[in-house]
């Protein structure tokens, strides 16, 4: 019989996808004939698209494919309605490219979903025709400095991790970095216009937009970064594929059991927790924090679907891992992050060049 081992397994036939399709919540390429009036989330999640005045599909204009979405900038806009959007505090980033047809010198509102004048998020353009956004009510928390014009596609999203959130124009940063946390807003969702009850439908659109896309605990951007140069892929492909041997050893399955990407931790680091903390190296691990003597924070690039995640740690000195048990030092757990002690061998808090921890979850 020969023998054969499992590295030698291939899958054949494997497709591109997105690492992190299985995060994204909205996903709105607006393809579809002329005129139409229906279009499809083709994300997992599947949310019904709502159609408001004359806004359809339009085959005149499009980035990517053959279509885009149509607002005449008086009356038109779309809604999508379901609290698994919300961004509120979370990780994200939302996205999408426009071409404005009008609406120079006037506001112009690409995104809102707003539950009252101080709750929601919205992405817009000023009178200035420079870009805002407001992450904490009908203000402005981010201004940029590139005043957009008639007649061409721009790329335009907003991604943040942590409580850290940047606007990016065709890849490039504009304005500053909010520091802050974004607020929940409404759980219906306005593409094209700004709504809240104390003001009804304004600011709306006028021009085209396509591929809309909304993904939830990741932080796309962080960088300046080249646009995307084809459609987002609508499928994970083969990148979250795993290969099972079935239980009578005949054969083997590749599929997309639903498997959360080819790791085994969702993040773990090793870092030195005396004098000034130092990530010695790590994996979904944006920053340690210093809370004082053996107390630190450790901060997720890409935030953990709930808190109810495990931390595993130990720490020590240079010749020795004191093994303390983590049952008794988590003190904090939280999606975005996870607060825990450590200890000498008296159990006492202390500051050890040796810190390692790993977090696993779904």
């Amino acid at each position: 019989m020969k023998e054969f081992l499992l590295n030698d397994i291939k899958a054949i036939g494997t497709t591109v996808g997105d690492l992190y399709f299985p995060q994204t919540k909205l996903l709105l390429p607006f393809d579809g004939s002329n005129g139409a009036t229906t279009t499809s989330d083709l994300s997992n999640s599947n949310h019904a698209v709502t159609f408001a005045g004359t806004a359809q599909i339009s085959t005149a204009q499009s980035k990517f494919g053959s279509s885009s979405l149509l607002l005449d900038g008086n009356s038109d806009y779309i809604t999508v309605t379901n609290s698994d959007l919300s961004v509120g505090g979370a990780t994200f980033t939302l996205e999408f490219w426009t071409y404005l047809l009008g609406g120079i010198g006037s506001l112009t509102c690409f995104y809102s979903d707003y539950s009252s004048a101080s709750n929601g998020f919205h992405i817009q353009k000023q009178t200035s025709d420079v870009l805002t956004v407001g992450l904490t009510g009908d203000g402005t928390d981010i201004l940029g400095t590139t005043a957009l014009t008639t007649g061409q596609w721009y790329h335009i999203a907003i991604s943040g991790s942590g409580g850290s959130y940047k606007l990016f124009l065709d890849g490039t940063q504009e304005g500053s970095t909010f520091t802050g946390s974004a607020t929940s807003g409404s759980s219906t969702k306005y593409i094209g216009n700004f709504y809240h009850s104390s003001t009804g439908n304004i600011r709306f659109t006028n021009g085209y937009i396509e591929d809309f896309r909304i993904t939830k605990n990741v932080a796309r951007y962080t960088s300046n970064f080249t646009p995307p140069t084809t459609a987002h892929l609508t499928s994970a492909g083969d990148v979250n594929k795993q290969v099972l041997i079935n239980s009578t050893a005949d054969g083997v399955a590749i599929g997309t059991g639903g498997i959360n990407q080819a790791r085994i931790a969702k993040a773990w680091c090793n870092f030195n927790g005396t004098g000034t903390v130092a990530i010695r190296s790590g994996y979904n691990v944006s920053s340690i924090t210093d809370n004082g003597t053996g107390t630190y924070t450790v901060n997720f690039s890409a935030a953990m679907s709930d808190a109810n995640y495990c931390c595993n740690m130990n720490s020590g000195d240079k010749a020795v891992v004191w093994g303390i048990p983590i049952f008794d030092g988590v003190s904090t757990f939280l999606a975005g992050s996870c607060k825990f002690i450590t200890q000498d061998p008296s159990d006492n808090p202390s500051d050890n060049p040796i810190v390692c921890a790993n977090f696993f979850g779904n």
